[in-house]
C-alpha cells in the first residue's frame, strides 16, 4: 500500500514529461532553435529532469521517447536535408538521447552522496547535456563525415575543428541552460513528491 503514491507519482511525472517531449518536438521553437548547421535543443532538459526526479531508468525511458520521436520526425517532417541524412540513423537519433537520461541519473546518484543536492544536480545536468552534443557529433563523424563536410562546405581536414566549434558554441550554451534550468525544475518536482 505504501508504494502506491510513489508509483502513481512516477507514472504521472513520466506522462507529463513525455507529453512535454511531444510538444517540444512538434511545436516550432519550443524544442529546437533553428540555427544551422544543427538545431540547438532544449529538449534534453526534459530528459535530465526525468532522470534527476525519477532516476536512471526513467530518465533513459524519456530519453528513448525523445530519440524515437526525433527519428520519426526526420522521416516525416525533416527541418533540413541534413535531417534525412543524419537523424534517420537510429544510432544518431536514439542512442545519445537514452544516454542523456543515463548520465544525468547515474552522475546525480553518485554525487548526491558527497555533495549537496543542487551542485550534484547541476554537474549531472551539464555532463548529460554535453553527452548529447558530443555523441551526436561523434556519430555524425563516424558515419557521415564526408557527406556532412560536403553539406557544410567544410574541407575534410577542418571537419574535426568545425565539430569542435559546435561543441564550444551550441554544446556549451545547451549545457549551461541545462545546469541552470534542470535542477530548479527537478528540485520543485521532488519537493512536490514529498508533499
Amino acid at each position: 500500500m505504501q508504494n502506491r503514491p510513489n508509483k502513481t507519482y512516477r507514472i504521472a511525472i513520466l506522462g507529463i514529461l513525455t507529453g512535454i517531449i511531444l510538444i517540444q518536438n512538434f511545436v516550432p521553437f519550443l524544442g529546437y532553435i533553428p540555427i544551422p548547421p544543427l538545431n540547438p535543443t532544449i529538449i534534453h532538459i526534459t530528459v535530465i529532469v526525468a532522470a534527476l526526479t525519477l532516476g536512471v531508468k526513467d530518465g533513459m525511458i524519456v530519453g528513448a521517447v525523445w530519440g524515437v520521436i526525433r527519428l520519426i520526425k526526420a522521416f516525416i517532417m525533416p527541418s533540413s536535408p541534413l535531417d534525412l541524412l543524419l537523424f534517420t540513423n537510429p544510432v544518431i537519433s536514439i542512442v545519445p538521447r537514452i544516454l542523456v537520461g543515463f548520465v544525468a541519473g547515474y552522475v546525480f546518484f553518485k554525487l548526491k552522496k558527497r555533495l549537496k543536492t543542487t551542485p550534484a544536480m547541476t554537474i549531472a545536468s551539464v555532463l548529460a547535456s554535453l553527452t548529447n552534443t558530443i555523441l551526436v557529433l561523434f556519430f555524425i563523424y563516424v558515419f557521415y563525415k564526408e557527406d556532412y563536410a560536403t553539406a557544410m562546405k567544410v574541407d575534410m581536414s577542418n571537419l574535426v575543428k568545425f565539430l569542435g566549434t559546435i561543441v564550444l558554441t551550441n554544446g556549451v550554451a545547451e549545457a549551461i541552460a541545462a545546469g541552470v534550468i534542470a535542477p530548479f525544475i527537478a528540485k520543485s518536482l521532488k519537493k512536490f513528491s514529498r508533499n
